[in-house]
């Protein structure tokens, strides 16, 4: 069952490290997804409208390997894992394979951003992800 969600700016989605259950298909708005490092929060994927996120956790242990917080007024397809898992039941292994590939791709490409804190023009504008608008983005996912 899919379920529409409405949130309002700055509201966590999921936290990285954390058990999640479910996968959303943007809509409209935007939600940034960032990792933490020592001392930086790293923007690693800017979602808008027909992106999907909480992917790295429909495969394996449901572990988010990123945090997920919305920029403005956001409208979301909230999917339930065990959803996403009855559609990959019923999929050809070739499909299911490919699917985990691509999952383990963005993690990999997430890591790398955030080993090398790149703030990456691709992902975010730098004025728009400005230092204070990080500490309250931390304080959120403390």
């Amino acid at each position: 069952m899919q379920n529409r969600v409405h949130l309002g700016p700055k509201s966590v989605l999921f936290k990285e490290g954390e058990e999640t259950r479910k996968l959303y298909l943007i809509k409209k708005g935007e939600v940034l997804c960032l990792k933490s490092t020592q001392d930086r929060l790293i923007p690693v994927f800017l979602a808008k409208e027909d992106d999907i996120i909480g992917e790295s956790a429909m495969i394996g242990d449901n572990i988010s390997t990123y945090s997920a917080v919305t920029l403005g007024q956001v409208e979301l397809l909230e999917i339930p894992s065990q959803n996403f898992e009855e559609v990959l039941k019923s999929a050809p292994s070739w499909l299911v394979d490919l699917t985990t590939i691509m999952i383990n791709r963005f993690q990999h490409t997430a890591n790398l951003i955030a080993e090398n804190r790149v703030i990456h023009p691709l992902i975010i504008e730098e004025d728009k992800f400005p230092s204070k608008l990080e500490v309250e983005f931390k304080k959120l996912l403390d």
